[in-house]
């Protein structure tokens, strides 16, 4: 993998079991990695993207990475973020991470990451190699379907999108604040960025079944550490209600 200044990046990957709680018997196929696109210093910034795939028969929620940063030498790069701060605080190990863009996760459907930490919050040697661990935890109540229909993409001269299209609950339960995840792919396919659009007026909100509402946002700027070729998307909600 090469960034754009044309430096070797290096990818290690660890696929985890899913999280203790999950329904069934979990194997090391449960969830896949597919790496992104990776940035060591992309102004100032730590980038990791990938997509994580899931493999068993039901939907999962709350997919998520643990991310452990290296130097050359293979030493652990130290992180401080909100995320080992609070694993600190209730007792825990302070490994960091990030949740992907999706709550809920399909069948043989992906959910897109973008792993993103100032590296002024690093501490030891520059990162330069990675491994990812992948989990999700078995989620609570019937999963909602949310459809994407209609979807245009408008660029203009500078690089800016305007996305727009219809959000339909497809299924048979409500979906608390609808919205559209978005993936932003270069021509080789790998993820550079993710982003979503909630339409205001559904926040918090339950949109019911067979039901629509539109979205629409502009100004979505294209990632200037890799070459932007193309949108994916996928309906979400956020997690029911307790």
């Amino acid at each position: 993998m090469v960034n754009q200044r044309g430096r070797t990046l290096g990818w290690m990957g660890v696929v985890c079991l899913m999280c203790a709680g999950a329904a069934g018997a979990a194997s090391a196929a449960d969830l896949s990695l597919q790496p992104g696109v990776v940035v060591y210093n992309a102004d100032g910034f730590v980038r990791i993207s990938g997509e994580i795939k899931n493999h068993t028969a039901q939907t999962v929620c709350a997919p998520r990475v643990e991310v452990f940063l290296m130097d050359a030498a293979g030493k652990p790069v130290g992180v401080k973020s909100i995320v080992t701060e609070t694993k600190a605080g209730l007792g825990q190990e302070a490994t960091d991470g990030t949740v992907a863009t999706r709550e809920w996760l399909p069948p043989g459907e992906v959910a897109v990451f973008t792993y993103l930490r100032d590296r002024k919050s690093l501490s030891g040697g520059a990162p330069s190699k990675h491994e990812i661990r992948v989990s999700a935890r078995q989620c609570e109540g019937a999963p909602p379907t949310i459809a994407v229909d209609d979807f245009k993409d408008k660029a203009d001269s500078m690089g800016y999108h305007e996305l727009t299209g219809v959000l339909r609950n497809s299924g048979k339960v409500g979906c608390r604040s609808p919205k559209i995840i978005l993936g932003m792919y270069d021509a080789a396919g790998k993820l550079l960025e993710t982003n979503y659009i909630e339409p205001d007026e559904y926040f918090q909100k339950k949109l019911a079944p067979g039901k629509t509402v539109r979205f629409r946002q502009g100004s979505i700027s294209s990632p200037d550490w890799g070459k932007f070729a193309s949108f994916k998307y996928w309906g979400d909600c956020a997690s029911h209600e307790p």
